[in-house]
């Protein structure tokens, strides 16, 4: 699925091509959608109407079509001046730039922490607000006032900027042509869409203006400053070809550690500008591939031999002569998957390793919980199809929001998704065969006693609302588990998959970060952790404590010895079984005397309702569900912060072998208005044991631990509430489990005979980290 951020180029886009999921469609768009949203109307352009859409050709000329830019420009002026102030940076600037409000977008973007990601707007911005000119060479003056800057840039700020100026202009045309096909048929406009549809269009005009023109001037002042070997292709011991790019100062008067990522992602512009950050900041540059990627002969094979791949060119590297013997990893997603790959078997060069938003086959994706997604279905063509990556694979929203409809309502096993979509992709097939964490899965990351060996610092990154949360802190909690003793570090703040690993956005869907989240810039944080450990300097000041979380709406950062003791500290939480006059059961810590439940019928075979969906976007003017059983807290007496995971068990009895069971988590202001905090998942048969299949007894009563649930960290004030919406999972975004017993990939609509009845019993303990603040 694409995203805003798949616009840049792939030093920015290829992080996210892992933990692609339903949440991060709209994640950097950030458009606020207040109430009057749901009643304003535009009226939709009549040359977006009327165009022909078939091909991106005729998109292009769309987005070329200086009547259309004017009548986005009458839409714009349209919308009200709360409504843009509401927007987040990418649009606020955005219709500001396209409404002519040059100025005020120079001012906007210097005021902001991360403006440098704004450096495109700002560039043509100060040329049109400097000169009343209007025959003035557009290129012309870019090109000057670019290289006036860059003559006063440190090789960090070169390398900033390049990845700040690293847009796709392809890119940018395929996200246009993807929001013209979903609102061409609309008539009218909501103002959300009004500005998504302002902002990507005019951000294509202005990347047409900036990009063509930088990027040259980049490459050049680049190679003036930096060694800079593309692809250099090794052999190791084994006799494997790994491709590698590496980067160094050409001042380099010594020997210097070096600063590893070892990727499936194959894309040489980007290995250079990540090799080339590490070398501004005084390491050696890095960035092998995955056997198979690039000029390496063999058959590519995703997360099976990274770990030893990885090893293998770590050993080749300290016994080179520009290296002094040290070398970090770091990187995220996938990135973070091959660091803890590699841990397995411990290199004695490897000094530290700095994973965020770490993928994890059985944790994350394509799995969750032992669950079956849908989202990364299309992943295993986008690395495998070619010695590169194949882009086209995400190209089309419509075609793959399509393919996953067609499976739910089809009611076909997930095992013919690719039957559904018309074309074998035999890697899917083959993880559908290991929903445990079996031996497969084991040979991959380190397992039990293996987590002892890992004695070297290790910083886990990752955000409230990052797909890969599951999977990061899954490594986190059995490296402690197994080495009580590890020198393992938490940093966390209310992220996606996107901006956990970068520079952070004002907004998380409609959800306005507090200043101080805004403060996390990812890479800069792990070069000076690794600066403190390898070259006595100071240590980060988020890096304060083993766990560093920012307490949304408490503008503030905070810091815990461990995750472990946060959870204990939860008080535990139980539920009424009478239903108040609105249909909600009490959550409270008292717990009721006598044994009784709740029941909950789920017809399994309905693919017109689906449950347990997280809701889009997070913040709304009221709490209102379609289904599941709400239970909602009193009104706090005290303003409260919840922060660490929710852990517990669930008493339950299913009429069936097995269910898919979750919980959605709302906070309620004392107004009424809800924010959605996490979404939860988890297959009952595996709860116990990630590893083995333990099938329910049908109509007994069992109790299931609540596993791998999110963290998350907010702060209430007094007249807040907190509802939890426990459910059973059946939705598009995974496959559905109808209880039959049967392995559930192989299970289709057929399988599900009666519906499902669940009993939630009042003797479940569900325990929050809610304190006092």
């Amino acid at each position: 699925m694409a995203t805003i951020s798949s616009i840049v180029q792939s030093t920015q886009s290829t992080i996210l091509r892992l933990l692609i999921n339903s949440l991060l469609l709209t994640t950097i768009v950030s458009t606020q959608v207040k109430a009057a949203d749901a009643t304003t109307t535009l009226v939709t352009p009549s040359l977006l109407q009327k165009a022909s859409l078939k091909s991106r050709k005729e998109a292009l000329q769309l987005l070329t079509n200086n009547d259309f830019h004017l009548q986005l420009l009458s839409l714009a002026k349209q919308l009200p001046k709360a409504a843009i102030d509401e927007q987040g940076m990418f649009s606020k600037i955005a219709l500001l730039s396209m409404l002519g409000h040059h100025k005020k977008a120079i001012e906007l973007i210097k005021s902001h922490p991360n403006g440098i990601n704004y450096t495109h707007y700002l560039l043509r911005a100060n040329v049109l607000a400097s000169s009343k000119d209007t025959s003035l060479s557009l290129t012309r003056e870019i090109k000057k006032a670019f290289a006036a800057q860059l003559n006063t840039v440190d090789d960090d700020k070169l390398v900033n900027l390049t990845l700040a100026l690293g847009w796709s202009i392809d890119n940018a045309q395929d996200y246009a042509h993807n929001i013209f096909k979903d609102l061409q048929q609309n008539k009218s406009l909501s103002i959300s869409q009004a500005v998504n549809l302002i902002t990507n269009t005019h951000l294509y005009r202005v990347l047409t203006d900036v990009i063509p023109v930088v990027q040259p001037m980049l490459a050049a002042e680049q190679n003036k400053r930096f060694n800079i070997q593309p692809e250099l292709l090794i052999t190791t011991d084994d006799g494997i070809e790994i491709a590698t790019t590496i980067v160094m100062p050409k001042e380099r008067l010594e020997r210097m550690p070096t600063a590893m990522q070892f990727t499936i992602y194959a894309d040489e512009a980007s290995h250079i500008k990540t090799a080339m950050h590490a070398a501004a900041h005084g390491y050696i540059g890095v960035v092998a591939n995955s056997r198979g990627k690039r000029s390496s002969s063999h058959e590519i094979t995703p997360f099976e031999n990274e770990g030893k791949d990885a090893a293998a060119i770590i050993n080749w590297i300290s016994k080179q002569p520009w290296s002094d013997g040290d070398v970090v990893m770091y990187g995220g997603s996938y990135n973070g998957f091959t660091q803890w790959a590699t841990t397995k078997y411990m290199p004695k060069a490897l000094k530290a390793i700095a994973p965020y938003t770490a993928a994890s086959l059985i944790t994350g994706l394509p799995y969750e919980n032992n669950i079956m997604l849908t989202a990364n279905y299309e992943w295993a063509f986008h690395v495998t199809n070619n010695n590169t990556l194949d882009d086209s694979v995400y190209a089309d929203w419509e075609k793959r929001s399509s393919l996953v409809e067609k499976l739910f309502k089809s009611g076909k096993s997930i095992s013919a998704i690719d039957k559904i979509d018309g074309k074998s992709n035999p890697w899917f097939q083959k993880w559908i065969k290991h929903p445990s964490f079996d031996q497969y899965y084991q040979s991959m990351v380190p397992v039990k006693q293996e987590y002892k060996n890992i004695n070297i610092p290790v910083l886990t990154i990752t955000g409230y609302f990052d797909g890969g949360q599951i999977s990061a802190i899954d490594y986190l909690t059995r490296h402690y588990t197994y080495n009580p003793d590890a020198d393992h570090t938490l940093l966390i703040g209310p992220y996606n998959h996107y901006t956990a690993q970068n520079k952070v956005r004002s907004h998380h869907s409609n959800y306005k970060l507090d200043d101080v989240a805004l403060e996390k810039d990812t890479e800069e944080v792990v070069f000076q952790w690794f600066d403190y450990l390898l070259k006595n300097k100071p240590k980060p000041k988020l890096l304060q404590d083993k766990v560093n979380y920012q307490l949304m709406g408490s503008n503030q950062w905070r810091h815990k010895p461990s995750l472990a003791q946060m959870n204990q500290d939860a008080q535990p939480f139980y539920f009424s079984t009478k239903a108040s006059e609105q249909g909600h059961y009490s959550f409270t810590t008292i717990k009721e005397q006598s044994l009784s439940f709740i029941q909950q019928t789920v017809d399994m075979t309905d693919r017109t309702t689906e449950h347990n969906v997280s809701p889009w976007p997070i913040m709304s003017d009221t709490f209102d569900v379609n289904n599941g059983i709400v239970l909602m807290t009193d009104p706090f007496e005290h303003a409260m912060e919840l922060s660490g995971q929710i852990t517990g068990t669930f008493s339950i009895a299913v009429n069936k072998k097995d269910v898919d069971i979750g919980y959605n988590l709302f906070a309620i202001d004392s107004a009424g208005k809800s924010m959605h905090l996490q979404t939860y998942i988890s297959r009952a048969s595996y709860a116990a044991d990630m590893s083995k299949r333990n099938l329910l007894i049908p109509n007994e009563k069992t109790t299931i631990p609540i596993i791998n649930a999110r963290m998350t960290a907010k702060l209430f004030d007094k007249g807040s509430r907190l509802a939890l919406v426990l459910n059973v999972n059946k939705n598009r975004n995974a496959q559905v489990n109808m209880g039959s017993g049967k392995d559930v990939s192989s299970e289709t609509i057929a399988d599900a005979g009666k519906p499902l009845t669940i009993k939630w019993y009042n003797d479940s303990e569900i325990k929050l980290p809610l304190r006092i603040w």
